[in-house]
């Protein structure tokens, strides 16, 4: 059966047309899509990633760029054949466009405190309306933004994890099926500091320990194969660490005032007249559930540094959907909403006729993958465990 949002009858306070609720969540989401604008907040997928129009297929393909030096022209005679050059190349790859999804049910003992609101003529047409539409919005944010936190997860795991991304039901994946994306960063790209000068607490006032030379050397290495970092991502223990560190402290300030940490002004200026890029701090946390108890993760490995390149358009690489099942083959009886890209949101009520208990449920499901083209310019340092090899992905097999 259709949402009981769909039963409604508010008209328009200007227009005094009846308002079509389910209908004004497509409207939003066209304009949103129209206007390239990102809905309720700003995920790393919308922010490093364009998005590739769905397709029917379940694989998805693509071009990983390759980095060098660019190469300058010849000087040449004038009736010489200009020189042929051998372009930088490129290498292809595909992965598993994987199915995410989630449902929320709404009790009818839910539903009966919203219903009467709708009927109390005392209050307000427009309150009624922003009480009604504040339950709507919430149904679809929870479904729109859950699916785009999958894809956060995939980028943060692989970006942090030696370009590999692993979901497991035993571990992190509950409800769910082992799922594996490798794109394939080059093994030089995978670095560690020295087991005896890792980044830690005992390790604070380690004068040994020269922060700004470690992220230095990587910074000119691999200039001097073509490729610009634009930032370093970290997370912000791993920044604090570096404020408080008696080589930055002593850096900056000199060794007769080296006894306090850092500002955050004076560590960006610090870092700036380094020659260092920009520091932006990973700080998310999603969480999973199972048997109705949430718990949080953090998809992004805090003991490594990553180094992202500049890239022509800011991106670091496109995201590739396809079609869900239900924009194929839809359910008359379930009301459906394109979110864009590929996100589908269905809405539909129970009862009596399905053999199940009066609710409402809120579907979000997209089948998606991001694509890291840039992967070969991705640099990790791991800055503590490194006892702790990079993940491989021989521990976890793909069903």
């Amino acid at each position: 059966m259709k949402s009981i949002f769909s039963t409604f009858k508010i008209n328009d306070v200007k227009t005094g047309k009846p308002i079509d609720l389910i209908g004004t969540m497509q409207i939003m989401f066209d304009k949103a899509t129209l206007e390239n604008k990102t809905l309720w907040e700003q995920t790393y997928v919308d922010r490093w990633f364009d998005f590739r129009p769905p397709q029917l297929g379940l694989t998805a393909e693509g071009i990983m760029g390759k980095y060098s030096v660019r190469i300058r022209a010849s000087i040449i005679g004038n009736d010489a054949d200009t020189p042929l050059r051998a372009g930088r190349g490129f290498e292809l790859w595909n992965g598993e466009i994987p199915r995410v999804g989630h449902k929320f049910k709404t009790d009818a003992k839910t539903l009966r405190t919203m219903l009467m609101v709708y009927e109390n003529n005392r209050i307000n047409p427009v309150q009624k309306l922003k009480e009604i539409q504040k339950c709507l919005f919430g149904d679809y944010k929870d479904a729109y933004l859950g699916c785009k936190d999958v894809a956060d997860e995939i980028i943060l795991k692989a970006l942090s994890g030696g370009g590999m991304a692993i979901f497991d039901p035993a571990i992190d994946n509950p409800e769910g099926r082992k799922y594996l994306v490798d794109y394939g960063m080059p093994e030089e790209n995978k670095q560690m500091v020295d087991s005896d000068k890792e980044w830690t607490e005992e390790n604070i006032d380690n004068a040994a320990i020269d922060a700004v030379r470690i992220l230095q050397k990587i910074v000119y290495e691999y200039a001097n194969k073509g490729v610009t970092f634009d930032a370093l991502l970290m997370a912000p223990v791993i920044k604090y660490w570096m404020m408080r560190s008696i080589g930055l402290r002593t850096g900056y300030l000199g060794k007769d005032k080296n006894t306090r940490s850092l500002t955050e002004d004076e560590f960006s200026a610090y870092l700036k007249s380094m020659k260092i890029p920009n520091i932006i701090e990973i700080n998310k946390r999603t969480a999973y559930q199972k048997d109705g108890i949430s718990t949080n993760i953090n998809p992004w490995d805090d003991n490594v540094i990553v180094f992202i390149p500049k890239t022509d358009d800011g991106k670091l690489g496109e995201v590739q959907p396809a079609f869900e099942d239900n924009a194929i083959m839809p359910d008359p009886s379930v009301q459906y909403t394109d979110a864009g890209d590929g996100i589908r949101i269905a809405k539909w009520t129970t009862g009596e006729s399905t053999g199940q208990q009066a609710a409402e449920y809120t579907q979000g499901s997209w089948r998606a993958v991001p694509i890291i083209s840039c992967i070969n310019a991705i640099v990790n340092l791991k800055v503590r465990n490194t006892n702790v090899e990079y993940p491989d992905g021989e521990e976890v097999p793909v069903d």
